[in-house]
């Protein structure tokens, strides 16, 4: 899952540029994240799956960053990388 938030994130944001628009990606990424992690273990819920969850998104933001279409590394990047975890955290705890 976190291979395919990648890749969209990093379609999405190579042909659209919009200066928000990477918040709004990673916190959805996140959201998807967080929800299929929670689905694929009925529901449950812990300090390990949150770190997955969390893992799996820096995952998808290193695929968006090194695809061929993506974006290039900004220090803004951080910030949405920062929310997508927080989201992805809190479908988990």
């Amino acid at each position: 899952m976190a291979i395919v938030c990648g890749i969209a994130w990093g379609l999405v944001t190579g042909f659209v540029r919009f200066f928000l628009l990477n918040l709004i990606l990673a916190a959805g990424a996140g959201y998807v994240i967080g929800e299929v992690i929670s689905l694929s273990v009925n529901r449950k819920r812990g300090t390990g799956l949150a770190v997955i969850a969390g893992s799996a998104l820096v995952v998808s933001y290193l695929v968006s960053i090194f695809s061929p279409w993506g974006l290039s590394f900004r220090l803004f990047d951080l910030l949405a990388l920062a929310l997508g975890i927080f989201v992805a955290v809190s479908r988990l705890r």
